[in-house]
């Protein structure tokens, strides 16, 4: 060993968590005949994954279905395109991790990283030296044992394969799941260490042995984040081997690759990785994709989305956060060229679609499917011209923009989001610019109100058409042959401007689709926090433009505030005037612009 190794320190425990198989195994517990088997998890016509009594038969992953059958004959397959039973039971071992540490971070639905130093440390605490935990598993390299270092990580090491020891029993005991762990000073080691003794098995790594353990691994592609591009371009530079950019001159590397590229190369391959395990938070997005023969209907178009709705949201039940936005995805295929490309878009959707049920599950509402299934083929059209042949061999949908309702005393959502279709109402005609937006009977041309922020289904509109479901992102707007009328409206006012006037049926605005506007207004001066003795007033009291229901559903003081104002006319111009500039109430909703 060098003497650059022996003066490195190691003060970082982690553990690989890798899941035997997974598909597999998740496969075998939804149905126990299956176990001991020859099994292999088939999608489309490739064997994605398969147990180990089918790889002894000569099976592998990513094998055609017909070579694996010829390989094996008596070889069980289970379709699984459908990915919901693997992402849930990746999400209960992610739970089970979480309990030993909150450093885990997800790679894919069968392996986990998992920093343990800390809780390492505590165990350490008050241990003699007598007393040193003593290695759980096997070492690599075969035959050794955690040589004394002079930063304690032997103790340490050690101390981790008993903990990993922990985490697979209760994978194990809870889950039913074998796993194999791999325990190292950092990411890149764990991952690789991990693999030396599958099945069901755990191994630790000497720390010195690192540079000597990668060079054994010979092709340079399987050090953990060198890929097929960098594998060609040390290729062409004479570096196939790991022991060849071990021994490669860094002038060299820096020359192909630049200083920074070139360094980290040269740390891989010597075993050296300082980055840290980043806690895995909730997945921004939500999805799934489905290829297919090439589709050129539109009705065969719309029936294979609804069926990806349908698992879409499936997937969404258990999260608990509201999406408030859906993109879709194409593969389209060009005849003429062989080629195919993909491509999206996305759009806004109303929360009030989804409806959280008492125990944190998501529900759609009635008709939600529709409406959004409606919204998605809207955007099908937007990318696909009709009018014109096409082949699409891909779809794809995903949530994301997720959102998370909550309640509590002090929580505005209380009163803004939509609990029991409580709805105020607006006028529907505007006029800005000289720009007229109709009722809806008069209305030749989709209403897209860029003002908005969140996208509003108008159930005035007719089944044909959905009102603002499409982002207003610049690569959403509208195709040329749509007349772009009323897109260019200035934003609106927080309240309307009422004119007696107008006869036409009023809209109806939802209490969840308002917005404060506390970005454009300074907090309000002390002696308007004073608290206001608020009255009880009865319908007939209440101006005509206030629903009396909402106005019950606000806390007392601003009951209190919007009273004072509506009882003293004489103060009320002043107080509409002053709202914007010193106060940010929700008196501007309640009142009338005059």
């Amino acid at each position: 060993m060098s003497r650059m190794e022996v003066s490195e320190t190691h003060p970082r425990v982690i553990i690989h968590i890798d899941i035997d198989c997974f598909y597999a195994q998740v496969e075998e517990l939804r149905n126990p005949q299956l176990r001991d088997k020859p099994l292999g998890v088939q999608q489309k016509n490739i064997v994605v994954t398969c147990n180990y009594p089918a790889r002894e038969r000569g099976v592998d992953k990513l094998m055609p279905v017909a070579e694996a059958r010829r390989r094996c004959p008596e070889l069980q397959l289970v379709r699984g395109e459908d990915l919901t039973p693997y992402r849930q039971m990746s999400s209960r071992v992610f739970d089970v991790l979480q309990r030993f540490t909150p450093a885990v971070e997800k790679l894919g639905f069968d392996e986990n990283y998992m920093d343990v130093t800390r809780e390492i440390e505590e165990r350490l605490q008050g241990v003699t030296m007598s007393d040193d935990p003593e290695v759980v598993g096997c070492v690599c390299p075969e035959g050794e044992m955690l040589p004394p270092c002079p930063c304690g990580c032997d103790r340490r090491l050690a101390a981790g394969t008993a903990l990993a020891q922990e985490v697979r029993e209760a994978l194990h005991t809870e889950l039913g799941l074998t796993t194999c762990a791999g325990i190292a000073h950092n990411k890149l080691l764990a991952k690789l260490v991990g693999g030396v003794n599958k099945p069901n098995n755990q191994t630790v790594l000497v720390p010195h042995c690192a540079a000597t353990f990668l060079a054994d691994l010979e092709k340079v592609r399987r050090v953990t984040g060198v890929g097929q591009k960098t594998e060609a371009l040390l290729a062409e530079i004479g570096i196939r081997t790991v022991r060849d950019l071990q021994d490669v001159d860094i002038e060299r590397l820096q020359r192909k690759f630049g200083h920074e590229t070139a360094t980290k190369l040269k740390d891989l391959s010597l075993g050296r990785d300082n980055m840290p395990v980043r806690a895995t938070g909730r997945p921004k997005s939500i999805g799934l994709e489905d290829s297919c023969r090439a589709i050129s209907v539109k009705q065969d178009v719309e029936e294979k989305f609804s069926v990806l709705l349908v698992r879409l949201v499936n997937q969404v039940v258990d999260d608990g956060r509201i999406p408030i936005a859906i993109k879709m995805t194409l593969r389209k295929f060009d005849p003429a060229k062989k080629t195919s490309h993909r491509e999206t878009k996305q759009a806004n959707i109303l929360p009030s679609l989804f409806k959280l049920r008492p125990e944190g599950k998501l529900n759609l509402t009635e008709g939600g499917h529709e409406k959004l299934l409606r919204i998605v083929m809207r955007l099908f059209e937007r990318l696909i011209d009709l009018r014109q042949p096409f082949n699409i061999t891909l779809l794809g949908l995903a949530f994301s923009k997720f959102q998370e309702r909550r309640f509590g005393p002090c929580s505005i959502a209380n009163f803004l989001i939509k609990k029991s279709d409580v709805e105020v109402q607006s006028v529907t005609s505007l006029t800005s610019d000289g720009v007229t937006i109709s009722p809806p009977g008069r209305e030749t041309f989709p209403r897209f109100v860029s003002a908005s922020p969140v996208a509003m289904e108008n159930d005035a509109f007719s089944d044909t058409s959905v009102a603002s479901d499409v982002s207003s992102e610049p690569e959403l707007e509208p195709s040329p042959k749509k007349t772009r009328i009323g897109l260019l409206i200035p934003k609106r006012p927080c309240y309307p401007r009422h004119d007696p006037m107008d006869t036409s049926s009023p809209s109806k605005l939802r209490v969840a689709d308002l917005r404060l506007n506390s970005l454009d207004s300074p907090p309000p001066p002390p002696s308007s926090l004073a608290e206001p003795t608020p009255a009880t007033p009865d319908a007939q009291s209440l101006p005509n433009c206030v629903d009396p229901e909402v106005f019950k559903a606000l806390p007392p003081d601003v009951q209190g505030e919007l009273i004072a104002t509506w009882t003293n006319p004489a103060t009320a111009p002043a107080a509409a005037s002053s709202t914007k500039s010193t106060c940010n109430t929700l008196h501007r909703y309640f009142i009338t612009n005059k």
